[in-house]
């Protein structure tokens, strides 16, 4: 029996992965590389904090932009 062919994969499993988009409420990309032990800390310090990636970013970027107002 002859091997069918596999199947492209849906790009609409991909976009359910993403934050749902409204009027307000844009998303893009942020690309940027960083060294294997940064991303394993980062990661695993989001995981036994219970954050999403993402707003493990966001909290650390928050509170940098903090410290530096304070610090003036």
């Amino acid at each position: 029996m002859p091997r069918q062919k596999a199947q492209p994969k849906s790009t609409t499993a991909k976009k359910a992965k993403q934050p749902p988009k409204s009027a307000n409420d844009e998303w893009v990309g942020l690309s940027f590389r960083v060294s294997p032990e940064f991303s394993r800390e980062f990661k695993v310090y989001a995981a036994k904090n219970d954050f999403k990636l993402v707003d493990l970013l966001k909290e650390g970027f928050k509170a940098l932009k903090k410290q530096q107002r304070q610090s003036r």
